[in-house]
């Protein structure tokens, strides 16, 4: 309720958390300690962008594997400018899958929506979306040393076509990741019907219900939804080239419909974030449309060029301000031997 102060997991936002919980090795699922003690998770995106970030993203993992429980990466994996050729798709998989905790990639427009550019090698979208789904979104695991498992729209026999939208529970917390890219969420003004993004729309927009519903039947106190967009929350259309139209009017009506009838907290995370090495600020209560969601904040990954840097999100049950945000850099702190 606009106006009240609200004392769930968003009632206040800190800088400078410390600690949590080390899963042990092997594949885990949701923890009982953690929903008694809390844990901390990782955001990152628009990281590695080039070959020459890889080494900085291993110092990355290594650092986050003593300070978080799982890692949640909000697409791009590759800067727009490189190839969207298998041999990067794999390296980064690779880079990936050595995580030290478990790790979830929500894919970005520079994963597949803009590979039919000249500098990326002029795929097909599509073709490369297709691509990505089979190197890494076919497993029921998530990526990492240490695995969750997850649940993936393509088990729903409608959108078998959709295993990048995944779900998992940790602690008392619902995750959920959306595939929702920058570049106008791929929505293109050609002559014709527009069908890749009109039918992964309805998808989202399904998965999207879906995870509120099963956080409010199993009584979880927040729902994280992860995507690569920023999806200009302000008000402020995102507006193609030509006809006007805001690409994201869809998701942001259901969110804001679905978050005001949630007993719990909403946190949004997502790319985009202005500046190289900026901290990004989160926004709390978040603005739909110019209308204030009081138990919906939002939270965005450091840009492309930053890739030593990453947010730390501490959840912290039975505390006044049970999340902490906190924003690290890896190169401050040497890898240790």
């Amino acid at each position: 309720m606009a106006g009240r102060v609200r004392r769930g997991l968003l009632a206040a936002i800190c800088a400078m958390a410390c600690g949590g919980w080390a899963a042990p090795s092997g594949a885990v699922t949701e923890s009982s300690y953690a929903a008694r003690r809390g844990f901390n998770f990782a955001v990152i995106g628009n990281t590695p962008a080039g070959s020459r970030d890889e080494g900085t993203v291993v110092n990355v993992l290594t650092q986050i594997g003593r300070e978080a429980d799982l890692i949640v990466h909000v697409g791009n994996v590759k800067r727009e400018s490189e190839r969207c050729d298998d041999a990067t798709y794999q390296r980064r998989h690779d880079l990936f899958n050595a995580s030290p905790v478990p790790f979830v990639l929500a894919p970005g427009s520079n994963d597949w929506a803009t590979c039919d550019r000249d500098l990326a090698g002029q795929f097909g979208p599509v073709e490369r979306l297709n691509r990505l789904r089979e190197l890494y979104f076919e497993s029921s695991q998530t990526m990492g040393t240490i695995t969750l498992g997850v649940q993936r729209l393509s088990d729903t026999a409608r959108y078998r076509s959709y295993p990048e939208n995944a779900r998992w529970e940790y602690g008392d917390v619902l995750f959920v990741t959306l595939n929702m890219p920058g570049t106008h969420n791929n929505y293109r003004t050609g002559a014709g019907r527009n069908g890749e993004y009109e039918e992964r729309i309805l998808a989202n927009a399904f998965w999207l219900r879906q995870a509120f519903s099963t956080a409010t039947r199993d009584k979880r106190k927040a729902i994280v939804i992860a995507f690569d967009a920023d999806p200009h929350f302000d008000g402020q259309q995102n507006l193609t080239a030509s006809d006007g139209r805001d690409p994201f009017a869809e998701f942001k009506a259901t969110l804001a419909r679905l978050a005001a009838k949630f007993p719990g907290d909403v946190l949004i995370v997502h790319g985009a974030a202005p500046g190289v090495g900026t901290p990004p600020k989160p926004d709390h209560p978040l603005k739909v449309n110019g209308k204030p969601l009081e138990n919906v904040m939002r939270i965005r990954a450091y840009g492309a060029g930053s890739a030593a840097f990453w947010i730390k999100v501490e959840v912290e049950p039975g505390r006044k301000g049970q999340i902490r945000v906190e924003n690290r850099n890896a190169v401050a702190e040497p890898p240790r031997p």
